[in-house]
């Protein structure tokens, strides 16, 4: 393959990594699209995605736990339900066609992104009033909703970093920084399902995704540390330009 190619990868896992340190969200809604335009069927573009997403929030979660800011008992919790769940989803993605995935896709990158430029245009935080109720039915209520989260994990490639970020301060805390270290965890294990499930199906690129996941490590390293210094109006504009963007390009791979 061209070196330039593979330069043009090592680039993509580099913006990957910043948007993965500085959210605390999953890379799937660059590397899937990236990886559709490459060659690869759409179950391959998310089963290596996730891969990358394994990579990336290893190394996020672990800049997160050094200054304090995880709770294992949380995310083990919710981790444990996206297990199973990504599991479940891999599967289910290996069997349906592959222009119904892409739409679904699609449908997912719009949502977001009209959420993430309302919150630009308004400047708008998230704010999310803790329920309170009895810690071991929290945890328990954690556990049932991860497995939901784990099946949008195994079928689209979104680890749910940002998913788990809410739950995690619906059942638990309102402290940011602790819950985006506690989401990143979290999603580093629904990854790890996923992208196992992937393998074991066949549905895998090493190569690509050592490539970008390697190099998404490195920026989300640096990105982690430096994530406080950007205003939250400024990341809700470039995530909401990010999906918007990459949910056309995978919509016009249907025509």
């Amino acid at each position: 393959m061209n070196p330039f190619f593979y330069l043009i990868m090592a680039l993509v896992g580099l913006i990957v990594g910043a948007v993965t340190g500085i959210t605390g969200g999953s890379g799937v809604i660059i590397v899937v699209p990236f990886l559709l335009y490459t060659g690869l069927d759409f179950p391959s573009s998310v089963g290596s995605s996730l891969l990358v997403d394994l990579i990336t929030s290893s190394v996020v979660a672990y800049q997160y736990f050094k200054h304090g800011n995880v709770n294992w008992k949380i995310a083990l919790a919710m981790g444990a339900g996206a297990v199973f769940g990504a599991w479940t989803g891999a599967r289910i993605t290996v069997s349906l066609p592959q222009k119904l995935l892409i739409y679904f896709f699609f449908a997912f990158a719009f949502v977001m992104g009209v959420e993430f430029l309302r919150r630009a245009l308004k400047n708008v935080t998230v704010r999310v009033n803790r329920i309170r109720v009895r810690q071991s039915l929290a945890y328990a209520l954690s556990f049932i909703v991860s497995l939901g989260i784990g099946m949008i994990t195994g079928t689209l490639g979104a680890s749910g970093g940002m998913m788990f970020f809410v739950l995690s301060m619906l059942l638990f805390s309102s402290d940011v920084r602790l819950m985006i270290g506690t989401a990143t965890l979290s999603m580093m294990l629904s990854a790890a399902s996923g992208a196992a499930s992937y393998a074991l199906l066949g549905r895998l690129d090493i190569i690509d995704s050592l490539i970008i996941g390697i190099a998404s490590l490195i920026s989300g390293y640096f990105f982690a540390s430096y994530a406080h210094k950007l205003s939250q109006r400024t990341v809700n504009a470039f995530l909401a330009a990010l999906f918007f963007l990459m949910g056309f390009l995978t919509l016009f791979k249907v025509f």
